[in-house]
């Protein structure tokens, strides 16, 4: 028989590997879970120190792990793969005198729920190129719900500014297989979004004619969760719809920051001056230069042999 001091510094961590919308009636197989432990180094940052225990699932879903030794001051998750995706439970604390701990592994559903999807954030980066400016949107979305968020039937729309050109998607994390349709200006985003957020980052190029455009993108919310910025002294930017914030460095580079007005428009109208010109506008504008010049010089002499 065990002796008193191991039961007491001993503990048994039961739970259940559980559907988000049902209980498991009969898993088709059994299921590997394991017990992960979690410490605070020397640095005080938390580092895991691998599997302590592994066991297998009933059909049900049920598992146990017994004499489990006692740590206060450690955390604790279990985890089990199914299809080949990790799922894990919530980080909990063993506590002094409790000897039994329930802890469940929830496994998403798959909802269609589009509207749960909320937008926290819209970052645009403004950088200038040869006759056009390029345009990085950083799109931040929660998804609140346990399940994950399927928009392949029913895509995710964002409005871009019309005359877009050199669309491309960027690798994003926690996208999983993102695919995207681009229909004259509106992007529909096809993915399926895990709990928590996810971050999807896209570039187009936006052409300038003589250095200047205008830029109009809409949104699908107020304008209050969008900002805006630009690398220091180079592009000028002029909106009505925004408030300049001051300087910001991101990634050894000084921008230009905005943040928009308070407003219940979903509009975003910019004016971008400043943009480099191409060999073509710089020829162009000679050629109109010296059609202006032999025009007027052929109206000085009609208007002299007519005296």
């Amino acid at each position: 028989f065990p002796s008193e001091t191991k039961l007491k510094n001993d503990i048994t961590i039961k739970g259940k590997v559980k559907l988000s919308s049902e209980e498991i009636k009969k898993l088709s197989t059994t299921l590997d879970v394991v017990l992960l432990k979690f410490v605070l180094n020397a640095d005080g940052k938390v580092t895991p120190l691998g599997p302590q225990a592994r066991v297998k699932t009933m059909l049900d879903g049920n598992f146990e792990f017994i004499n489990v030794k006692k740590d206060l001051r450690a955390g604790f998750q279990l985890g089990t793969r199914v299809d080949g995706e990790l799922h894990s439970s919530k980080i909990f604390f063993m506590r002094d005198g409790e000897n039994y701990i329930q802890a469940n592994i929830v496994i998403p559903g798959i909802s269609s729920s589009v509207e749960e999807l909320e937008t926290i954030q819209i970052t645009i980066v403004i950088e200038s190129g040869l006759g056009a400016i390029t345009i990085t949107e950083v799109l931040l979305l929660r998804n609140p719900i346990i399940d994950k968020i399927d928009t392949r039937n029913r895509p995710l729309i964002q409005v871009l500014p019309a005359g877009i050109e050199n669309f491309r998607m960027m690798d994003t994390k926690n996208v999983n297989s993102s695919k995207y349709k681009l229909k004259s200006n509106v992007l529909e985003i096809e993915n399926v979004f895990p709990s928590g957020t996810t971050q999807i980052i896209y570039q187009y190029n936006l052409p300038s004619w003589f250095g200047a455009l205008e830029i109009s993108r809409e949104f699908d919310h107020s304008l209050d969760k969008v900002s805006v910025f630009t690398p220091i002294e180079r592009l000028q930017i002029k909106s009505g719809d925004l408030i300049f914030s001051g300087e910001k460095k991101l990634n050894d580079t000084t921008f230009l920051s905005w943040k928009s007005k308070e407003s219940d428009s979903n509009r975003l109208i910019m004016s971008v001056s400043n943009v480099t010109r191409t060999s073509l506008q710089y020829t162009i504008v000679s050629l109109v230069i010296i059609l202006l010049l032999f025009m007027a010089v052929l109206f000085f002499y009609r208007t002299r042999l007519s005296k």
